[in-house]
């Protein structure tokens, strides 16, 4: 074997492996895995469960015993007083140390509140990150059936182009064996119609290369990918009124606002302690060393009960719990606004799904009809027994019926996953 043929067979290899790697094909799920996995906003709702989870330990860490150390060195310019006479009150040098043990006994209940509310919020997030993902999937999904009907519209568009094409032979062929003035302006129109056919799958290749690339924007997969079909979606069973129940149990957001009620309790638990008698167990040691030394030059241990009780604050506690009652109810006011709100997304959802359905079989019995058309006026036209206008408007009719009928396939696809979506099951059974 020769070192040409070697590089050439070399080439070919390098092709074939370019090729494969530029066909490359992805699923909806490797979307969703992509999506999941790099996706800021997941990240950012991460980051938010995570910084719940610090607030759980630092909640606690105000149940535990706090021991604070405390030292000091102060250099007098003299001593006091000058002559010492047996008895020094202020020396040249003094070194202080002190360990001070204290644990809260009683703080008005707002310590074991801020550690229940810490954990609420703690559950939130965590639902707040399941409702993230779900966003995140339905926008994946809707830019990936996108890119479906993107290249289905560029198949249909060849397709509508290859028929003009062919229609413009006929008339050619006609033209040049009679050149009457209605062949010539059959001619002329055929040559209309294959540059309109021309610019319509010029704009639908236009359409693909933007799906692409705004499902590359969420995904971070390559700009030129391909995707595959993925099986058909089956619609919720039930009834309007079961959905909605079913989107109250489950709706991710849903459950955070009644979680944000609880917490909102808490807070008014917490502000109101603040002002209550505070209750503390406090030890310690104290140590001083002076030179020269002094009469309270010691090692003392000491124990007791702190007791912290406000007496007069300018009305401060009022307006703290005054506050933090407002911000309760606005919490409440919030999730029952937020609970006709899904109830009003499950019936945009399911009336849109219904509509995208009757349509889809709409489009279905029009493609089927049209295409029957189109087939038998083309027979006919290339018999010469009608007039290339009705090979026009038979054409253009299944045309738009094949461009209604991929776009009712791909949106009734999506409306089934906008359907889940807001009933909160989108992504939960995977």
């Amino acid at each position: 074997m020769t070192i040409r043929t070697i590089l050439v067979i070399a080439g070919l290899a390098l092709r074939v492996a370019t090729a494969s790697a530029e066909e490359r094909v992805y699923t909806l799920q490797e979307a969703y895995e992509a999506a999941l996995t790099k996706g800021e906003a997941i990240k950012i709702s991460e980051e938010n469960a995570v910084q719940a989870e610090s607030r759980v330990d630092q909640a606690w860490t105000y149940l535990y015993p706090r021991l604070t150390a405390n030292g000091a060195y102060t250099r007098y310019n003299e001593v006091l007083p000058p002559g010492g006479n047996g008895f020094i009150f202020q020396p040249l040098d003094q070194t202080n140390a002190s360990l001070v043990l204290m644990q809260p006994l009683y703080t008005g209940g707002r310590t074991l509140a801020a550690l229940r509310a810490a954990r609420t919020m703690r559950e939130s997030s965590r639902n707040d990150l399941s409702a993230a993902r779900q966003g995140v999937m339905l926008g994946v999904a809707e830019t990936y059936y996108a890119v479906l009907k993107a290249q289905k519209l560029v198949e249909v568009s060849k397709g509508s182009l290859e028929r003009m094409e062919r229609h413009k032979k006929v008339t050619e062929r006609e033209a040049a064996t009679r050149r009457s003035k209605t062949n010539i302006s059959a001619l002329l129109r055929a040559n209309t119609l294959v540059n309109q056919a021309s610019i319509a799958l010029v704009r639908a290749q236009d359409g693909l290369k933007i799906a692409r690339q705004k499902l590359s924007l969420l995904t971070k997969l390559p700009e030129d990918l391909a995707v595959s079909e993925p099986a058909s979606l089956a619609a919720p069973p039930g009834t309007l009124e079961s959905m909605r129940e079913t989107a109250l149990k489950n709706r991710d957001d849903y459950a955070s606002s009644q979680l944000n009620r609880q917490v909102a309790a808490e807070f008014v638990t917490i502000t109101a302690g603040a002002h209550h008698p505070q209750v503390y167990a406090e030890g310690g040691m104290r140590y001083q060393d002076s030179s020269p030394a002094t009469a309270l030059d010691a090692t003392t241990y000491y124990g007791g009960v702190r007791l912290q009780i406000p007496i007069f604050e300018g009305g401060l506690m009022k307006a703290e719990v005054a506050e933090a009652r407002s911000r309760q109810r606005q919490a409440e006011l919030s999730s029952d606004l937020l609970e006709r709100q899904v109830e009003s997304d499950v019936h945009e959802a399911y009336i849109n799904y219904q509509t995208i359905g009757f349509v889809l079989e709409t489009a279905r019995l029009q493609f089927e009809d049209a295409k029957k058309n189109f087939d038998t006026v083309e027979g006919l036209f290339s018999e010469g027994l009608v007039p290339s206008l009705s090979l026009i408007d038979a054409e253009q009719a299944l045309s738009f019926a094949e461009k209604e009928l991929v776009s009712a396939t791909w949106d009734n696809q999506v409306a089934i996953l906008r359907l889940e979506k807001s009933m909160g099951l989108l992504g939960k059974k995977l």
